[in-house]
């Protein structure tokens, strides 16, 4: 901005000094002030004769002043100096003397002005339509001088977006696309400020999710270590219960210790895989997804039939409708082993929570090219299955975000319902929409 003020502050002073000097050397020269005056007098002489002007009537003059406003001009009656007549024009400069006037009237020489009485009258005149040209230079010069800093100013404000949208830019990557992408901070004005404050955020995220996954990891191989560790001497307890179980031969007391330490252990084992659970529901679990393409039937029927046949065999009537609509040939794009683990959370929480006496309804149909998958039971009215944490559900929202397009879960009245949606691929969609 303030090289802009200066560029513009010379290029006023510029303009103004070459003009300034142009007109004096080729407009403003003695012989070229005394051509310009000596056609005043000629132009004068026309407009006295033309409009009949004598003695009594000299003050029409002051009319050709007025349409002449660069002229000074001197009427002398009769060589009486008392009479004389100043007649200045309205366009000269105000500020020039009053003798500096009439001397330059004067340095000119007199002229005498014919009257249509035979008579005449003696002028002297001083012109001065310089000043056209310098109040145009004038004009000219400011308005270059304005419009040299408007440009310069354009041009900088071209500049000031063009680094804005580039941040824009950079912003859009970083949080879009790259988390990895540097944000560099051009200047030391308040853009190359903010650019360096979001590139330190940036860093900071990026040092914040490194030490999250790391955690993660940790987290991941300690539950791992735990299980193992609790596993081990669980699978060994267990088998010495079972083979106590066998054995027999003791009395009432002794039979409920074994029974006790039985339960133990399966809460035990319980435990441990809750916390495999856990950590399948808030750990990151997308780097063991890879997305295959499979036929939807086959592949339902290969995960649904299993559970079907045990939830019978436990006394669960079991009811599948509109399966119809889903045909051979339906092609959807998942991961089948992590497809699996909501199908087993789904009929795990269906054992835990679903009530025995009421039926069971699965709806597999087909809308706006999406395979809806949906369980629909009687919630248990008794405390046994009651749940505590979720996680179950939490795991199969985890997965789903993976490798499914939805899921969602929610009560309606004394019932739950949960609903797996999985998008279908362009050859295995039947166009039917809701």
């Amino acid at each position: 901005m303030l090289g802009g003020l200066i560029l513009s502050v010379a290029a006023w002073i510029v303009i103004m000094l070459l003009s300034y000097y142009l007109i004096g050397a080729y407009y403003v020269t003695p012989k070229m002030k005394n051509d310009r005056c000596d056609k005043y007098i000629e132009n004068l002489q026309t407009y006295v004769t033309s409009n009949g002007i004598d003695e009594n009537s000299t003050g029409k003059i002051s009319e050709w002043v007025r349409d002449n406003p660069y002229v000074f001009l001197l009427i002398d009656n009769n060589g009486d100096k008392a009479n004389i007549v100043e007649l200045v024009g309205s366009k000269v400069d105000e500020t020039l003397p009053r003798e500096e006037l009439i001397s330059a009237a004067i340095g000119g020489g007199y002229h005498s002005i014919r009257l249509s009485s035979d008579g005449s009258i003696n002028v002297a005149i001083a012109e001065y339509t310089e000043n056209l040209y310098y109040s145009t230079v004038n004009l000219i010069s400011i308005l270059a001088a304005g419009l040299t800093f408007v440009l310069l100013l354009v041009r900088y404000i071209r500049i000031i977006i063009e680094r804005i949208k580039r941040f824009e830019s950079d912003v859009t990557i970083v949080s879009e696309i790259d988390m990895d992408y540097e944000i560099v901070s051009e200047g030391a004005d308040e853009i190359a400020n903010l650019e360096g404050k979001v590139e330190h955020m940036r860093q900071s995220m990026l040092h914040h999710i490194k030490s999250e996954q790391e955690a993660r990891e940790t987290n991941a191989e300690l539950i791992a270590s735990i299980s193992h560790d609790i596993r081990t001497p669980l699978t060994v307890l267990m088998g010495y219960i079972e083979m106590m179980k066998e054995h027999g031969g003791y009395d009432e007391t002794m039979e409920s210790y074994v029974l006790a330490t039985e339960s133990t252990a399966l809460r035990l084992k319980q435990l441990s895989d809750n916390m495999f659970r856990y950590s399948l529901a808030f750990g990151d679990t997308a780097k063991s997804v890879k997305l295959e393409e499979y036929d939807a039937l086959t592949l339902l029927e290969q995960r649904f039939s299993e559970h079907y046949l045990l939830m019978r065999e436990m006394g669960y009537d079991i009811r599948v409708e509109n399966q119809g609509r889903l045909t051979s040939g339906s092609i959807i794009r998942t991961d089948a082993p992590n497809l699996m683990r909501i199908v087993d959370n789904i009929f795990s929480n269906l054992r835990k929570y679903a009530d025995i006496t009421k039926p069971i309804i699965f709806k597999v149909d087909v809308f706006d090219s999406r395979l809806v998958l949906e369980c629909k039971n009687i919630i248990r009215t008794d405390n046994e299955g009651a749940e505590s944490n979720g996680i179950g559900l939490k795991t199969c929202s985890r997965l789903a975000s993976l490798v499914a397009e939805k899921f969602e879960y929610f009560r309606e009245g004394d019932s739950f319902v949960c609903r797996l949606v999985i998008a279908l691929s362009d050859s295995g969609s039947d166009g039917r929409t809701e």
